[in-house]
């Protein structure tokens, strides 16, 4: 008997379709491309051409956001993998931010890139 997958969220899920960037805290491997499909009160849906393992933790960047989760699940979809992820903190309106604290002159701001940057900022 194949085995019924339940909807066990209590908030509202939002589709939502978007270029994402995955990469696994704690390490220096890939940055994987993958696309967000939708999102709720905590957590996302995020497609992946490779899989990552349950409890995986990990830094997705998507649009002007950064957000900090954990992989809950993980499966096989066409040709590629559907991860859930409940996510922990999130940083909105990064640029934003960026520009008041180079307007108040305390932080350098970095661009995500720099190998030096900690969540895109810096002290002076």
């Amino acid at each position: 008997m194949p085995a019924i997958l339940v909807d066990q969220r209590s908030a509202e899920r939002h589709d939502l379709s978007g270029a994402a960037l995955v990469s696994v805290v704690g390490t220096t491997g890939p940055v994987h491309p993958g696309q967000i499909r939708n999102l709720s009160k905590g957590g996302t849906q995020i497609w992946l051409q490779q899989p990552l393992p349950a409890f995986t933790l990990v830094r997705v960047e998507h649009d002007d956001s950064l957000l900090l989760g954990e992989v809950v699940y993980c499966r096989q979809e066409q040709s590629g993998w559907l991860l859930g992820l409940r996510i922990e903190h999130g940083l909105f309106g990064l640029t934003a931010l960026a520009g008041a604290m180079r307007e108040c002159g305390t932080f350098e701001a970095r661009s995500p890139g720099d190998p030096g940057a900690k969540l895109f900022v810096e002290r002076r």
